[in-house]
């Protein structure tokens, strides 16, 4: 990663454009092109002239956090980073790089991290017209439209479009970016093109990178353990109900699920958190004093 410190005038634009040249043709002969330069002196900008690993990416970035999204991926956000820790707070698969994917793939071959979209449902399902919707829906492995509708000093907005084969459905995210604030704002309008009622799943696949030291916040009231065991790692009894935080394992020991056990514990619990009394969640590294939230309406995500 390479920073250049700049104030103005025409000699340091020349400077700056042959080094960003130099470093295009350095870096440009390997598979990774990341870039950070006058981070604290550009401000709010939004860059689309470059790629990761053959992906067009459309990277939104402030003083504060830096988004960076690939269209070609149903517009999934691959990294969504807090600047003045310089750390990327989403997880990525450090086995599955992420790529261009064939409509109909399976999601967890190709799962390279990052946020994404799971919509208009999750397991291989039919349609009311027989025809069966892909894994994890129509959106995650198409390629989106987009565009630019907003760029100002104030605040950059880029809309994403994604259509449906199986479904007559238009799914649009569109993600804002304000100067000076350490937040953005993502809206989503999934449209029925259609003549028909559609009944859909949404699920906002968001994977953090977590610790020991990592925290969940979530204004629960209840939460349900996954009914089947697809990995073999549950701790607690499949189905099982249980007041949130803290639930007992069949050996008889309480766990709060506030705190993340260490790796070599090697459980995995798919749960469902239903009715959650508040629009909000919150990921923190404890340690770090550094954390991804998320505020959502109730009435529209309820779970």
């Amino acid at each position: 990663m390479s920073r250049i410190i700049a104030t103005k005038g025409k000699t340091i634009a020349i400077i700056l454009d042959m080094v960003l040249e130099l470093l295009y043709n350095v870096i440009n002969e390997h598979h990774i092109f990341e870039i950070c330069l006058l981070e604290d002196w550009m401000g709010l900008f939004v860059d689309t002239d470059w790629q990761y690993r053959g992906l067009q990416v459309v990277r939104i970035e402030n003083e504060h956090i830096r988004v960076d999204v690939f269209p070609e991926l149903g517009a999934k956000v691959y990294n969504f980073v807090h600047k003045d820790s310089d750390r990327n707070l989403l997880w990525h698969n450090p086995r599955v790089p992420p790529a261009r994917v064939a409509y109909g793939a399976l999601f967890d071959d190709h799962w390279s991290g990052g946020w994404d979209e799971l919509v208009p449902n999750d397991m291989p399902f039919p349609a009311p017209s027989g025809e069966m919707l892909p894994d994890h829906g129509e959106v995650w492995s198409q390629a989106s439209e987009w565009d630019i509708i907003e760029k100002s000093d104030d605040v950059i907005e880029v809309r994403f479009v994604s259509h449906g084969r199986v479904l007559p459905t238009r799914f649009e995210k569109t993600i804002s970016l304000r100067a000076g604030e350490s937040f953005c704002t993502v809206q989503y309008a999934c449209i029925n093109l259609g003549a028909t009622p559609i009944d859909f799943l949404w699920n906002i696949c968001c994977p953090f990178e977590i610790t020991p030291a990592t925290r969940l916040d979530i204004p629960a009231r209840r939460g349900i353990i996954e009914a089947t065991d697809p990995w073999n790692t549950l701790k607690f009894n499949p189905g099982a109900e249980y007041d949130w935080p803290y639930a007992t394992t069949p050996a008889g020991e309480r766990v709060d699920f506030r705190t993340m056990p260490p790796e070599e514990a090697g459980v995995t619990d798919f749960q469902y958190l239903p009715n959650v009394s508040s629009g909000w969640y919150a990921v923190t590294d404890a340690d770090a004093q550094v954390g991804f939230g998320m505020v959502f309406p109730t009435d529209v995500l309820p779970h």
